[in-house]
């Protein structure tokens, strides 16, 4: 008769799995708000991923990417909108792009424009737009 090895069986395993992306919102005051801007033809042809900070401008919608100006920084655009899905390459000027236009936000899992290269700036970029609802911080528990 054939014995059936019983020294395993009914015993848990431990099994983990890693997830890397961070956490988007850092808190729920204030609550999110989703809105839209209109991408416009200075950006139709760039791609623009998702959770990029722009400036949605309020009396047309159109959408600038967030830039600073070391040089000049009156001349810098600050953010009031983060993007909510990637935008393709290509995609027609009168597209309407999801933005987020309140919420706080971690500042780490935004796709920060080369030009904020400073914790410093990426924490006051928001502060310093018009219009702006956002606000950003590091979670504790990172």
């Amino acid at each position: 008769m054939t014995e059936i090895n019983s020294t395993d069986l009914g015993l848990a395993s431990l099994q983990t799995e890693a997830f890397t992306q961070p956490e988007l919102f850092a808190g729920d005051t204030p609550a999110p708000v989703t809105d839209y801007g209109i991408l416009g033809s200075t950006l139709d042809d760039a791609g623009i991923p998702a959770w990029t900070p722009v400036y949605v401008d309020p009396s047309d919608r159109s959408i600038t990417l967030a830039s600073y100006d070391s040089g000049t920084p009156a001349n810098s655009v600050y953010p009031n909108a983060i993007t909510t899905v990637d935008i393709a390459a290509g995609s027609a000027s009168t597209s309407s792009v999801p933005v987020y236009k309140a919420g706080m936000f971690n500042v780490d899992a935004l796709k920060w424009p080369a030009t904020f290269n400073t914790d410093a700036l990426k924490f006051s970029a928001f502060a310093q737009a018009d219009f702006a609802q956002i606000y950003v911080k590091r979670p504790e528990y990172q």
